[in-house]
């Protein structure tokens, strides 16, 4: 069969030509990500790098050069005088545009959007990439899309960066995996003061699944908990710090999400040798309970405030025994434990959204529910409870998150969502508080008593310490306006392969002959679960289908070879 033609994808102000031979990769999904990234790098050129007085200095010494060569003209033509003063206070008020570097471009999309959506405020953007089928891809789609100013470049990342040091504004590094054999090279090729964004979609490590590799490319021990995701975030910001406290430089984070497969960060990176030696203070060990899962950090040290004083931490800050269930705990990390946002950025951030600038932007939406949840989430308080987590421990049904929110407001603690999980819980309200609110609402739903060598039976036989008052606070519900966390917009929203792997074709494209790919027909009935047969109470069994759709229908819709009889394992309730 004669290969397809390249088809035209377009993407914000971009248009790139992709064939289904994916030769080079490309990726749907992250159409979130380069959204997020130009508008970030938007905020930063304007509020930040225009700002910067290292900027301003160069700006000054670039005008005073040019304004050296006016003089030259003036002496030849002194009727131009008037104009020439006016072009030099013009050049006065310039401020460079942003270098920036795009460690791994692959089609070139990202930095075609830099070049089309940031105008004048990019000045030159470097698209790196070490197969030279992508740099003939990135150079087509520049040709398509007219950028002058974009230089392509077939090199090893590291080697480019390690040679360029110190030569950009802003440094990209989105690889397919993980981004840990970048990041010694990418902290030297960021100016001080310069944007550093790094993608990691190795989650699976970050999350806990794999503990020897985790401690192996990012230096930390993950927790497989409710709170993993935003654990996995911490993990990175402190493996970026650890790279650049090499080199007498720290992060200052910008802003750091998770969103469908990946984690990602936006970090200033800044040089002073006083700074780093404080940097232990912003990262912690967490001890967490096996049983209860109530969580503690023990930071690496203790900064004096108003001083360079920097004293070993003082722990442990839990005893042998969980306090709540006696179980002992896990420990993990080291993790970031300062802010992970920077709320004046987030504020920009989303007034650039919200504005008429942002209005092209294809994710919008879902951008300004995940800004919104971002700012105003708690700073000073990292991880967080799950209400449903806690329900099932203690065997109750779940308290509705205003009620829950409201018990916290009303007893003077402050609490927020995270936005990594909708029922998150963070709050610098005491593991203990957080007991007392569930055994009273376990009270007031009367919840039976385990027995007592149980977790649940352990948490039950303790008598609240205080009175919880339950009553609907003004500040404990949402607005609703805000869609902080809206569905994926298709199905099967997820990774696709790496490049070189030819994209599946659809039922249409192939043969009669040949049997449809066993995924066709699980790919929409994950759509809908059967929540009777996870609690053992579907009449329907083995033969149990998630849509519950009949033999029949299915084989209108998916081909009489599609009816493939879903097994299922044994339910653990």
């Amino acid at each position: 069969m004669e290969e397809a033609e390249p088809v035209i994808i377009k993407e914000g102000k971009a248009e790139i030509l992709f064939t289904k031979k994916n030769e080079v990769f490309y990726n749907k999904v992250q159409e979130l990500n380069r959204d997020i990234t130009v508008t970030a790098l938007t905020c930063f050129a304007k509020h930040i790098h225009a700002k910067d007085r290292k900027i301003l200095r160069r700006a000054h010494y670039e005008s005073n050069s040019a304004a050296n060569s006016d003089q030259t003209s003036e002496s030849i033509n002194e009727n131009n005088s008037e104009a020439s003063s006016e072009n030099r206070a013009d050049k006065n008020n310039h401020i460079p545009g942003l270098r920036v570097l795009e460690a791994l471009g692959a089609t070139g999309l990202r930095s075609v959007r830099f070049s089309k959506e940031l105008g004048p405020l990019v000045s030159r953007v470097t698209c790196n990439d070490m197969s030279e089928e992508a740099v003939a891809a990135m150079q087509k789609n520049f040709t398509l899309n007219d950028c002058k100013n974009i230089t392509p470049s077939t090199s090893d990342a590291c080697l480019l960066m390690l040679r360029e040091k110190n030569a950009f504004d802003v440094v990209d590094i989105d690889p397919y995996g993980t981004p840990s054999i970048f990041l010694d090279s990418a902290v030297q090729s960021v100016r001080s003061g310069g944007l550093l964004c790094v993608t990691a979609t190795d989650l699976a490590v970050l999350a806990g699944n794999h503990i020897q590799a985790c401690y192996g490319k990012y230096g930390s021990i993950p927790l497989k908990r409710v709170y993993n995701h935003e654990f996995a975030l911490r993990i990175l910001l402190s493996c970026i710090d650890s790279h650049a406290n090499r080199y007498g430089r720290y992060i200052k984070p910008l802003f750091s999400y998770k969103a469908d497969f990946y984690v990602r960060v936006f970090v200033q990176v800044i040089q002073s040798q006083g700074e780093v030696q404080k940097t232990s203070s912003r990262r912690s060990y967490v001890f967490d309970c096996v049983g209860c899962h109530s969580f503690h950090l023990q930071k690496l040290g203790t900064h004096t405030a108003g001083t360079q004083q920097v004293t070993p931490g003082r722990g442990p800050p839990v005893t042998s025994e969980c306090s709540q269930c006696g179980k002992d705990f896990y420990i993990g990390g080291p993790i970031w434990s300062d802010p992970m946002h920077d709320s004046d950025f987030l504020k920009n951030m989303l007034s650039h959204v919200s504005s008429g600038e942002g209005e092209y932007l294809g994710t919008a939406k879902r951008m300004t529910g995940m800004l919104t949840v971002a700012q105003e989430e708690l700073p000073d308080c990292p991880l967080f409870y799950e209400l449903s987590m806690l329900s099932k421990t203690i065997h109750a049904t779940c308290p509705p998150l205003v009620t829950f929110r409201s018990a916290l407001l009303n007893a003077g603690y402050r609490v927020s969502l995270s936005h990594v999980c909708p029922k998150s819980i963070k709050t610098n309200a005491p593991p203990s508080f957080i007991w007392d609110v569930m055994r009273c609402w376990g009270k007031l739903n009367h919840v039976k008593l385990r027995e007592p060598e149980t977790v649940a039976g352990a948490l039950l036989r303790v008598e609240p310490s205080t009175g919880i008052d339950f009553t609907v606070h003004p500040l404990a519900a949402l607005d609703k306006n805000v869609h902080r966390f809206p569905p994926n917009p298709e199905p099967n929203w997820g990774p696709k392969g790496r490049a070189g792997k030819r994209l599946p074709e659809s039922d249409s494209e192939k043969s009669g002959d040949e049997k449809p790919a066993k995924k066709n027909p699980r790919k929409d009935l994950k759509q809908f679960s059967c929540k009777r047969f996870e609690m053992n109470q579907c009449d329907r069994g083995g033969e149990c289908r998630y849509s519950h759709e009949s033999k029949d229908s299915a084989k209108e819709e998916n081909g009489a070879s599609a009816t493939i009889k879903l097994e299922h394992g044994p339910t653990v309730l």
